[in-house]
């Protein structure tokens, strides 16, 4: 395990430490083996070493507490930490972890209003979460070292909060739909972009992307909001927004856009390009490859 990947595998054990709950206090039918089908309220009971899916979800508007316990896959194709192929609305799931399995979590065929909760995800052989659904919301988790994308959401109206995602093959968290939004969350270290949010009236506010392959942020659609965010040290631009009537406000990009370390003066820290209603703000840029550091330059 190289020293990157065991830092974030112990950064991911102290979080649960500190967040797991007290399991005497949690009620629900026990989850004792892999591939169970829940159907009601469940509560994982111990670590579980997996050689085909984790928890299969066999019903709307129920909740899976982890416990603060393991679900582990074996890294074959096809079998997923949580899954929710059937598409089942309203499902909770939260406190624990979820390792080496195609996808940690799978919601699909229009899952709405899943929720994610309290979570460390990590070391899957796809993506950390896949879901396919409205009103998605991924909270207060980790989502790290997964071996393409760490989170993918489409559905309307999705929102993550106070995350990390870091050290994922490709792009950190991809968010599809109108009016998503991610807050105060962190995406950094990721192979491709650090966030890309794309739908109208998709917003970004105090979130951070920082060392990642591409773009740092890169919103897409009609009507953005980036505010309070910072990009630093991306290989691409810091901020990239195309669309019309956007809002760049309050943000800072520094030292974005040197490929390989080096200089080409390419790399802007602002870019807004598709609008015909001119994006609106002003933001704190220096240090970026290209020296004109914003287009438009009235961002800057």
């Amino acid at each position: 395990m190289s020293t990157r990947l065991g830092t974030m595998s112990a950064l991911a054990v102290v979080f649960l430490i500190a967040a797991a709950p007290d399991t005497k206090a949690k009620s629900g039918s026990p989850i004792t083996a892999c591939g169970q089908v829940v159907t009601t309220n469940a509560v994982l009971t111990q670590d579980l070493d997996c050689p085909g899916s984790g928890v299969v979800v066999g019903a709307a508007g129920i909740t899976i507490d982890l416990t603060g316990f393991t679900l582990r896959g074996d890294r074959s194709s096809g079998h997923y930490g949580i899954d929710d192929q059937g598409g089942f609305d309203g499902v909770t799931v939260e406190n624990g972890v979820l390792r080496g399995f195609a996808y940690g979590v799978l919601a699909a065929d229009d899952a709405d209003k899943v929720t994610l909760s309290n979570l460390a995800i990590s070391g899957n052989v796809v993506a950390g979460i896949r879901i396919g659904g409205d009103s998605a919301m991924l909270r207060s988790s980790t989502v790290s070292a997964n071996s393409f994308d760490g989170v993918e959401i489409e559905g309307t109206s999705s929102r993550i909060d106070a995350s990390t995602v870091s050290g994922n093959g490709s792009i950190g968290i991809t968010v599809a739909g109108a009016s998503a939004s991610v807050r105060a969350s962190t995406a950094s270290g990721n192979g491709a972009s650090g966030m890309f949010v794309s739908g109208d009236g998709s917003a970004v506010k105090s979130a951070t992307a920082s060392g990642n392959g591409s773009n740092g942020i890169l919103l897409q659609g009609s009507s953005p909001t980036i505010q309070s965010s910072t990009t630093s040290g991306n290989v691409g631009t810091g901020i990239y927004v195309a669309g019309d009537a956007a809002v760049v406000r309050g943000n800072r990009a520094e030292a974005n856009g040197f490929t390989g370390g080096t200089s080409d003066s390419t790399g802007l820290g602002i870019y807004a390009a598709g609008y015909t209603t001119a994006p609106v703000g002003r933001n704190v840029v220096r240090g970026n490859d290209d020296p004109s550091e914003c287009s438009p330059a009235v961002l800057c």
